[in-house]
C-alpha cells in the first residue's frame, strides 16, 4: 500500500514538475511572441482604448496616423506605395508589420516613457501613444520611388556618417491602408511581382562587378604595392579550362584603370592571388556571414566558404558572380564606408521618439558597426571609383556638375533571364554626406539604368542638405 502511495506521489509531483516547466517557458520564452500575436485578443482590447501614435519622415510629414470615427479608431497611411515596406501594415485580421510591429509598445504608449499610457491598461480613459519619427527624408523618398516605380527593384539611400536611412523604396509596393489591404490580401500573396516582399532589405542578390571595389580593398591590404602594378587583360582569362570572358581586351591596366572599365579578368585574376583563406577574412570584414542590427527585420548576408576553395570559385567571387550575395542594404553600407574612411556605421529608421505634446522622449544614437579598410586603402579604392564616373569610366550616367561622385555600376548574371542592373555611389567624393544603392531587375546595364536613377537620388539628397 504505502508503494503505491509513493508512487501516486512521484507520478502527481513529476506531473506538477512538468506543468510548471510548460508555463515558465510559455511566460519567459514564447510570452513575448504570443503577446504580439495577431490573434491574442488583449492587445486589441488595450488598442481600442489608445489612440496610437503616429509614424512621420524626419522633417514632420505625416506618414501614418490613427483616426478616430465614432466606436472605432482606424490607421491612415497617407502614403501607401511609398511608405508601404517601411511602416507595414496594422490589421486585426492580418497582424502588424514593418514599423508597426517593430515599434507597437512605443505607438501604444507602453513602453514607460510616460505613466499617464498605463491607464489605457485598467480602461480609465482614452489615451494617445508616442510619435516616431523617421530619418527618411519625404522629398527623397518620394523621388526614390517615382524614379524605381516603373521597375522591379530597391534603392537606398544614406548618411555614411552616422547610418541615417534617408531613402528606402522597394517595387512593387502595395497599399497597406486596412480596407485595400484586406480586399487584395490574396491577390497580392499570389502575384508574381511580389508586391509584399522588401527587396531593399530583405532581397539578395549577386552584386555582379559592383563588388570589384570590395575584391579591391581586400587586395589593397594584402598587397600594398597593388596600385603599381599592371596587369595585361586578353579580353579573357582561362581558369582550370574555364574561360572568363570581357566586353573586350583592355591591355594593360592598373587598379584604377580596372575599376573605372570594370575589367573582369584583372579582379579574377586578383581573387586567385588573394587566395581563399584572406579573401573569405576580407569579406567578414565587410561583414559577410555578420549580423547588424536594424529597424526592420534584415536578410543576413550568407558567406559559403566552400565556394570560394576552388579558383573558379575564387574568381567568380571576385568579380561579383558565383555564390557571392548582398542586399541594396549592404550595398549601400559597404559604399556608405568607403568613402567613410572605411567606418561602417550601424544604420537606423527611427531617429527618435516623441510624446503626444511633442517632447522628445528617446532619442537614437549613433553607433559605430566596423572597420572595413584603413582610411589609406578606403582612399584610393575611392579614387578608383572617381574614375568610373569621369569620361572614359562606365558610370559617366552619373555625373553630378561640380561634385565629384565615386560610383561603380554592376551588371549581375541572372539564371532567369537579362541580367540586374547596379549602381553604388556616394558624393562628394572627397568627405561623402550620401551614399546610395540601386538595382534593377533584369535592367541590363548598371551604367545604363541604375546609374541614371542614382544620380538624380545624389544630386536631391545634397541638395536638400545644403
Amino acid at each position: 500500500m504505502q508503494d503505491t502511495v509513493k508512487k501516486f506521489l512521484i507520478f502527481v509531483t513529476a506531473c506538477f514538475l512538468i506543468y510548471s516547466g510548460y508555463l515558465i517557458h510559455l511566460v519567459l520564452v514564447r510570452g513575448p511572441a504570443l503577446s504580439k500575436h495577431g490573434a491574442n485578443p488583449r492587445p486589441w482590447i488595450i488598442e481600442n482604448r489608445v489612440v496610437r501614435g503616429g509614424i512621420y519622415a524626419r522633417n514632420g510629414e505625416k506618414i501614418a496616423e490613427s483616426i478616430i470615427e465614432g466606436d472605432n479608431i482606424n490607421r491612415k497611411y497617407y502614403y501607401p506605395q511609398q511608405y508601404a515596406h517601411l511602416t507595414g501594415y496594422h490589421s486585426r485580421r492580418l497582424g502588424k508589420t514593418g514599423l508597426e510591429r517593430a515599434y507597437d509598445e512605443e505607438l501604444l504608449g507602453q513602453k514607460g516613457y510616460a505613466q499617464r499610457n498605463l491607464e489605457a491598461r485598467f480602461g480609465i480613459d482614452r489615451t494617445e501613444g508616442e510619435d516616431i519619427y523617421l530619418t527618411i527624408d519625404h522629398k527623397l523618398q518620394m523621388k526614390a520611388w517615382e524614379l524605381l516605380s516603373p521597375y522591379k527593384g530597391a534603392a537606398v539611400v544614406l548618411d555614411p556618417r552616422n547610418g541615417e536611412i534617408l531613402a528606402m523604396v522597394s517595387s512593387p509596393s502595395f497599399d497597406p491602408n486596412i480596407n485595400t489591404l484586406e480586399k487584395n490580401w490574396d491577390q497580392l500573396r499570389q502575384d508574381n511581382g511580389q508586391p509584399l516582399f522588401d527587396r531593399s532589405s530583405q532581397g539578395l542578390y549577386p552584386p555582379g562587378s559592383t563588388m570589384k571595389i570590395v575584391t579591391a580593398a581586400i587586395g589593397l591590404d594584402k598587397f600594398p604595392q597593388l596600385e603599381n602594378e599592371h596587369f595585361d587583360c586578353q579580353g579573357a582569362i582561362t581558369i582550370q579550362g574555364r574561360v572568363l570572358h570581357d566586353l573586350r581586351a583592355h591591355g594593360r591596366v592598373d587598379l584604377k584603370r580596372a575599376l573605372a572599365i570594370s575589367c573582369n579578368s584583372y579582379f579574377a585574376n586578383l581573387g586567385m592571388e588573394i587566395g581563399s583563406e584572406d579573401f573569405s577574412s576580407g569579406l567578414k570584414s565587410f561583414g559577410w556571414g555578420e549580423k547588424f542590427s536594424f529597424d526592420l527585420p534584415i536578410k543576413s548576408i550568407p558567406l559559403n566558404q566552400d565556394g570560394l576553395q576552388s579558383l573558379n570559385g575564387l574568381a567568380e567571387s571576385a568579380m561579383g558572380q558565383g555564390e557571392i550575395l548582398v542586399s541594396p542594404l549592404f550595398m549601400a553600407l559597404i559604399t556608405g564606408s568607403i568613402g567613410n574612411q572605411g567606418v561602417m556605421m550601424n544604420p537606423y529608421l527611427v531617429k527618435d521618439i516623441r510624446s503626444p505634446e511633442g517632447k522628445v522622449v528617446w532619442k537614437q544614437e549613433q553607433r559605430f558597426l566596423r572597420d572595413v579598410a584603413t582610411p589609406e586603402t578606403a582612399w584610393r579604392v575611392q579614387e578608383g571609383m572617381m574614375a568610373v564616373v569621369k569620361p572614359g569610366g562606365t558610370g559617366t550616367a552619373a555625373s553630378l556638375p561640380g561634385i565629384d561622385v565615386a560610383g561603380k555600376t554592376g551588371s549581375a548574371e541572372n539564371p532567369s533571364g537579362r541580367t540586374h542592373a547596379w549602381f553604388v555611389a556616394s558624393a562628394p567624393a572627397e568627405q561623402p554626406r550620401v551614399a546610395v544603392s540601386v538595382i534593377v531587375e533584369h535592367g541590363g546595364q548598371g551604367g545604363t539604368t541604375a546609374a541614371p536613377i542614382a544620380k538624380e537620388l545624389l544630386r536631391l539628397a545634397l541638395l536638400q542638405e545644403g
